[in-house]
């Protein structure tokens, strides 16, 4: 039997297991081909010129973050982006509508832009290149599975149900809107998926209208969520090893600052005093350094440098028809992208200087112009 199972892993798994390397190998070399020496069409880095006499903060070196990484960013925050679509279009349609090729198309463009324009500008962090390398692979493949299922049984099970929604639909809906809140604020792989998978057991009946679309979904969400809870404990262990603990908070010199900033903005830290109305401060990263950043612009508080560096990339939401009309000095149209389920908006990246983002987020907000995120490396 022992002797089967050597030829069975040195016949079949072994030689599958090289194609499938290859193949990856393959992929990779030619995705780099195709990206990483395409020069968009975006200009250089806006030159930053300070008053003579004025030197930037030291704010240490673990607090500092390479400019590539506001960039780089961006690919993983659109699986986000790409949850939150998915988390508003559940709760009314059957998840077998949900465009999930088109969204895995979306993520590699993304990535294929950054590469190009941090390539042209010689900026290299293997690092970043493996991050987005290792999440664009799982989000493809998680989306690959559920594209392929959703659209052969899981239509056949909708198909059962006269297209109407049961209560495992629900509740995957549900949870597709917390997961969504979840990844704004902490990282994917902290989220309970195995809770979520013994609840759907305990919230949703085992007989009720239209039992083989119930059966079949319990039967489907199960596997997912159970993946999910293996897959997310393995990435947490891996990113732990990898990167440590990292830090949720983005250190920041700001200027023109209230006095009472910090009893109207608790969540906001005083590293250090650097003249009346000037410091460096700490802000909670991902999608709370945003919300921040905005209140704070209202405020007329301005950014002089964010991780220690003078430029950052942010996205907006805004009409299909809007144009892009903000000057050179404010901030550059980096590149569009089209929401999958909401054909009436578009996504805009753009990259400004940080001592304009303040300007820039007035102006926009002032036209009703949604600020989705700003990249805090």
């Amino acid at each position: 039997m022992l002797q089967g199972l050597k030829r069975f892993l040195w016949r079949r798994v072994l030689p599958f297991s090289l194609i499938c390397f290859g193949a990856l190998v393959l992929f990779i070399a030619a995705f780099w081909l195709k990206c990483a020496f395409v020069k968009p069409s975006v200009g250089p880095l806006h030159g930053i010129t300070r008053e003579a006499g004025i030197v930037a903060p030291d704010i240490g070196e673990k607090n500092r973050r390479p400019l590539e990484d506001s960039y780089f960013s961006y690919p993983e925050w659109y699986i986000v982006w790409s949850y939150e679509e998915r988390a508003q279009y559940l709760p009314k349609n059957l998840p077998s509508g949900f465009p999930y090729f088109a969204s895995i198309a979306q993520y590699w463009r993304s990535y294929c832009f950054i590469c190009g324009l941090t390539q042209s500008r010689h900026q290299f962090n293997f690092g970043d290149h493996l991050s987005s390398m290792v999440l664009g692979g799982s989000f493809a493949l998680e989306y690959s599975i559920r594209g392929a299922y959703e659209q052969t049984i899981g239509r056949l099970s909708e198909w059962t149900s006269s297209h109407e929604l049961v209560e495992e639909d629900a509740y995957s809906a549900r949870v597709a809107r917390e997961y969504a809140d979840f990844v704004y604020v902490r990282p994917f792989y902290e989220f309970h998926f195995g809770h979520a998978l013994v609840q759907l057991w305990k919230e949703t009946p085992l007989w009720s209208k239209h039992p083989i679309r119930k059966w079949e979904r319990k039967f489907i969400l199960s596997v997912d969520y159970g993946i999910e809870a293996v897959y997310a404990h393995a990435m947490l262990f891996a990113s732990h090893m990898t990167y440590g603990a990292e830090s949720d908070e983005t250190y920041t010199w700001i200027e023109n600052a209230p006095g009472t900033l910090f009893q109207e903005f608790p969540r906001i830290k005083n590293v250090k005093q650097l003249s009346p109305q000037s410091f460096v401060v700490s802000i909670p990263r991902y999608q709370e350094f945003t919300d921040v950043a905005v209140q704070l612009a209202k405020r007329g508080v301005h950014f002089a440098q964010v991780a220690g560096n003078d430029e950052i990339m942010l996205t907006i939401v805004a009409p299909k028809n809007w144009g892009y009309d903000l000057s050179t000095s404010d901030g550059s149209l980096l590149f569009t992208e089209s929401f999958l389920t909401q054909p009436d908006v578009k996504r805009i990246a753009l990259e400004c200087p940080v001592r304009s983002l303040h300007s820039v987020l007035n102006s926009l907000s002032t036209r009703g112009i949604k600020i989705e995120h700003i990249y805090d490396y």
